[in-house]
């Protein structure tokens, strides 16, 4: 009678102490009587979060000051009266040989019903244009031509004509080879003392500008 009831509770208390180690580590235990939850592997390594440096852009170059080796491109001395500037063009092969022939500070107009405005006078500049490159000028020159006066004063060119020669004044069609020579003609103040004559290709839109000291 003893043995019968003795067996079970013997039995009972064994299932209780029963306990299972996992991966050698006994400070952690899971008794027989818990529902294990989900497993944790604790033999792999911990990831760490790393920083990815990122290295500093590289200057250009300087000279021992500290100022950069790299300099600006050199600007073309201006031309005098009765020399040639070759200019190049936004067209590919296109470039004109331009020379300032003469500078006429006060023209006449040729035609008498058509004069300068009050306190204003004619002046003309006589240019050859001779094409050097490949490609053919075909532009209105005058639109490229600029005067300019000792108080940095700059004056676009007028479709007047005079009578110190031809016009360039419309457009003109030249081949490599050939030329074309004519006046461009302003109108300025009386009072202006012209110093300065520019001109560009492509109506003066070219990245090329000659310049040409009158005095």
């Amino acid at each position: 009678m003893l043995l019968a009831v003795g067996l079970p509770l013997l039995l009972l208390a064994g299932c209780a102490a029963v306990v299972i180690t996992i991966g050698g580590n006994a400070d952690r235990v899971v008794t027989t009587a818990d529902e294990p939850k989900a497993r944790v592997d604790l033999s792999a390594p911990s990831q760490q979060p790393t920083l990815a440096t990122q290295a500093a852009p590289e200057t250009g170059a300087t000279d021992p000051a500290g100022v950069p080796t790299s300099s600006p491109p050199s600007q073309a001395a201006a031309a005098r009266v009765g020399e040639a500037i070759t200019l190049a063009g936004r067209d590919p092969g296109l470039q004109v040989a331009v020379t300032v022939n003469q500078v006429f500070a006060t023209a006449t107009s040729a035609n008498s019903f058509l004069k300068p405005k009050t306190g204003y006078r004619y002046a003309a500049v006589q240019v050859t244009l001779n094409p050097t490159g490949q490609a053919v000028y075909s532009d209105a020159p005058s639109n490229g031509a600029r005067l300019i006066d000792s108080e940095g004063q700059q004056y676009d060119s007028t479709v007047s004509q005079v009578s110190e020669g031809p016009s360039l004044g419309g457009s003109v069609t030249v081949s490599p080879g050939d030329s074309r020579k004519g006046v461009i003609v302003f109108e300025v103040p009386e009072k202006a003392v012209l110093v300065k004559f520019q001109f560009a290709l492509n109506s003066g839109f070219a990245d090329q500008k000659g310049e040409w000291l009158l005095n």
